[in-house]
C-alpha cells in the first residue's frame, strides 16, 4: 500500500512538472546527436575506394567501399560498419567489431578478424536525419561573436572564450589559398557557411587557440561540397549535401547526405560544446467548457444527496 502511493506521488509530480515547464523545453544538441560517434556519418549512399575510414561508418542508402575501416578503435567496439541498403566491399579490411547491412550483402575477400557479418538495422536514420537537418539550420541562425575577414586567405578572429561563431560565404571559401582560425584556448567553434555549392581545394588550415576537435564547419544550405588535395582540421556537417572528396584527409566528423572519393576520414570526433536547440512549445491542457459545466453538475448533484441523508 505504501509503495503504491509513493509510486502514484512521483507520477503526479512529474506530470505536473512536464505541464510547467512545457513552454521552456529544449532538447541537447548531444553535439552531432545519432552521429556523434561516427567518423562518417551519411543519410544516402556511400561510394569510396582506395581509402581509409579510421573510426565508425554507416549510411542510410548502399555503402560500395574498398579499403580499410575501424583501425583506430578499441577491440569489441560494436558495429562498426552499418548500411541501412546494400553492402559491398571487396579487398578490404574490417577491424574491431560488426558489418551490418539492412538488405543484400556483396563481401569479396574481406577480412573481419574482430566481429562478424550480420543483418540488421541498429540506427532510425529517418530520425537521425531529421535531427542532424534541425542542427545544422539551427546553428546557421545564430549571432556570429567572432571577425571574418577575407585578405590573403580566410581569417576567423574569435572574442568569446566558450563559444565562437563564425559566418562565411561559400564563394569566398572556394576561391581561398589559406585558412586560419585564431580563437581562446579550449573554445567551441562553428563556421556557417552559406552557398549551394562549395569547393574547397589546395589549401592549409591553421587553427590556433583550440583544437580541430573543437571546429565544426556547418554547411546549412550547400547541395553540393567538393574538397580535393585538402586537408581538413574539424567536422563537417553536410546534411544536404552530396560531397566528393578526393586527394585529401579530414580529421574530423564527416556528416553528409552522400559521399563518393578516395578522401580519408580520420578518427577525430567532434567533441566542442554546442548549444541547446529549442523545440516547438508545449501548451498546457485547458479542459473544455463542456468539461467544466460537467464538473458543476456533479458537485450540485453530491451536494443534494447529502442535504437529503440528513434530512
Amino acid at each position: 500500500m505504501i509503495s503504491k502511493t509513493i509510486n502514484w506521488g512521483i507520477a503526479s509530480i512529474s506530470f505536473a512538472a512536464s505541464l510547467f515547464f512545457g513552454f521552456a523545453e529544449t532538447v541537447k544538441a548531444v553535439e552531432l546527436g545519432a552521429a556523434s560517434s561516427y567518423n562518417v556519418f551519411v543519410l544516402g549512399d556511400v561510394q569510396q575506394q582506395y581509402t581509409d575510414i579510421e573510426g565508425k561508418l554507416a549510411a542510410a542508402g548502399d555503402i560500395n567501399y574498398m579499403g580499410g575501416i575501424a583501425n583506430k578503435l578499441a577491440p569489441n567496439s560494436g558495429d562498426v560498419v552499418i548500411a541501412g541498403g546494400d553492402l559491398t566491399i571487396s579487398n578490404s579490411q574490417v577491424n574491431n567489431g560488426n558489418a551490418v547491412y539492412g538488405k543484400n550483402t556483396n563481401v569479396t575477400n574481406v577480412g573481419i578478424p574482430g566481429g562478424k557479418l550480420i543483418q540488421g538495422n541498429p540506427v532510425d536514420f529517418n530520425a537521425a536525419a531529421n535531427q542532424l537537418r534541425k542542427l545544422s539550420k539551427y546553428l546557421s541562425t545564430l549571432a556570429p561573436t567572432g571577425v571574418t575577414t577575407v585578405a590573403d586567405g580566410v581569417n576567423l578572429t574569435g572574442s568569446g572564450t566558450n563559444l565562437n561563431i563564425f559566418n562565411l560565404l561559400g564563394a569566398d571559401l572556394s576561391k581561398t589559398n589559406a585558412f586560419r582560425i585564431s580563437v581562446d584556448p579550449k573554445s567551441t567553434v562553428v563556421v556557417n557557411v552559406s552557398g549551394k555549392d562549395i569547393s574547397m581545394k589546395n589549401f592549409g588550415f591553421n587553427i590556433a587557440g583550440t583544437t580541430p576537435s573543437k571546429v565544426l564547419y556547418n554547411f546549412y544550405e550547400a547541395m553540393s561540397v567538393t574538397a580535393e588535395d585538402i586537408g581538413i582540421e574539424g567536422s563537417i556537417l553536410a546534411p544536404f549535401a552530396k560531397f566528393n572528396f578526393n586527394n585529401g584527409q579530414i580529421n574530423g566528423n564527416v556528416v553528409v547526405a552522400s559521399l563518393s572519393g578516395n578522401g580519408e576520414s580520420h578518427n577525430v570526433l567532434f567533441d566542442g560544446d554546442l548549444p541547446d536547440v529549442p523545440t516547438t512549445p508545449q501548451p498546457k491542457p485547458v479542459p473544455e467548457p463542456a468539461s467544466i459545466l460537467g464538473l458543476g453538475l456533479l458537485a450540485g448533484i453530491t451536494i443534494k444527496k447529502r442535504h437529503n441523508h440528513k434530512a
